[in-house]
Protein backbone atom coordinates (compact mmCIF):
# COMPACT_ATOMS: atom_id res chain seq x y z
CA UNK A 1 0.00 0.00 0.00
CA UNK A 2 1.41 3.48 -0.89
CA UNK A 3 1.89 6.01 1.54
CA UNK A 4 -1.02 7.87 0.12
CA UNK A 5 -3.71 5.39 -0.02
CA UNK A 6 -2.46 4.22 3.60
CA UNK A 7 -2.98 8.56 4.69
CA UNK A 8 -6.33 7.74 2.85
CA UNK A 9 -7.40 5.28 4.91
CA UNK A 10 -6.54 6.22 8.52
CA UNK A 11 -8.36 9.79 7.76
CA UNK A 12 -11.79 7.46 7.12
CA UNK A 13 -11.08 5.99 10.29
CA UNK A 14 -10.42 9.11 12.36
CA UNK A 15 -14.00 10.58 10.27
CA UNK A 16 -15.46 7.34 11.32
CA UNK A 17 -14.71 7.72 15.11
CA UNK A 18 -15.10 11.50 15.00
CA UNK A 19 -18.44 10.50 14.21
CA UNK A 20 -19.07 7.63 17.08
CA UNK A 21 -17.58 9.97 19.82
CA UNK A 22 -19.90 12.67 18.69
CA UNK A 23 -22.71 10.05 18.66
CA UNK A 24 -22.06 9.53 22.05
CA UNK A 25 -21.51 12.52 23.58
CA UNK A 26 -25.11 13.93 22.22
CA UNK A 27 -26.07 10.25 23.74
CA UNK A 28 -27.49 9.72 20.22
CA UNK A 29 -27.57 5.66 18.86
CA UNK A 30 -28.54 6.15 15.92
CA UNK A 31 -26.14 7.66 14.46
CA UNK A 32 -23.56 5.30 15.76
CA UNK A 33 -22.87 3.01 12.68
CA UNK A 34 -23.80 -0.32 12.95
CA UNK A 35 -20.18 -1.96 12.60
CA UNK A 36 -19.20 0.04 15.03
CA UNK A 37 -21.53 -0.67 18.03
CA UNK A 38 -21.22 -4.63 17.35
CA UNK A 39 -17.76 -3.44 17.85
CA UNK A 40 -17.80 -1.77 20.36
CA UNK A 41 -20.32 -4.26 22.31
CA UNK A 42 -17.73 -7.14 22.00
CA UNK A 43 -14.74 -5.47 23.76
CA UNK A 44 -13.79 -7.62 26.60
CA UNK A 45 -13.29 -4.82 29.98
CA UNK A 46 -9.92 -4.64 30.96
CA UNK A 47 -8.93 -5.94 34.14
CA UNK A 48 -7.18 -3.95 36.53
CA UNK A 49 -5.06 -5.49 39.12
CA UNK A 50 -6.21 -6.60 41.89
CA UNK A 51 -6.06 -4.53 45.30
CA UNK A 52 -3.29 -4.63 47.60
CA UNK A 53 -3.53 -6.65 50.35
CA UNK A 54 -3.77 -4.87 53.69
CA UNK A 55 -1.75 -6.31 56.94
CA UNK A 56 -2.63 -6.03 60.57
CA UNK A 57 0.26 -5.65 62.66
CA UNK A 58 0.43 -7.75 65.69
CA UNK A 59 0.03 -4.76 67.91
CA UNK A 60 -3.30 -3.85 66.48
CA UNK A 61 -4.68 -7.20 66.27
CA UNK A 62 -4.11 -7.69 70.05
CA UNK A 63 -5.12 -4.09 71.04
CA UNK A 64 -8.72 -5.29 68.79
CA UNK A 65 -8.99 -8.16 70.53
CA UNK A 66 -8.60 -6.94 73.85
CA UNK A 67 -11.14 -3.93 72.81
CA UNK A 68 -13.51 -6.96 71.31
CA UNK A 69 -13.27 -9.11 74.66
CA UNK A 70 -14.07 -6.03 77.44
CA UNK A 71 -17.00 -5.46 75.22
CA UNK A 72 -18.32 -8.72 75.54
CA UNK A 73 -17.54 -9.11 79.20
CA UNK A 74 -19.24 -5.48 79.40
CA UNK A 75 -22.61 -6.93 77.75
CA UNK A 76 -22.35 -10.16 79.40
CA UNK A 77 -22.05 -8.17 82.89
CA UNK A 78 -25.13 -6.08 81.77
CA UNK A 79 -26.84 -9.35 80.81
CA UNK A 80 -26.54 -10.89 84.36
CA UNK A 81 -27.29 -7.90 85.73
CA UNK A 82 -30.91 -8.01 84.63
Amino acid sequence: MSIRGAVTELNKEIERLTKMRDALLEGSAETIPVRAATTARSATPKKSAPAKKRTMSPALRKRLSEAAKARWAAKKKSSAAK
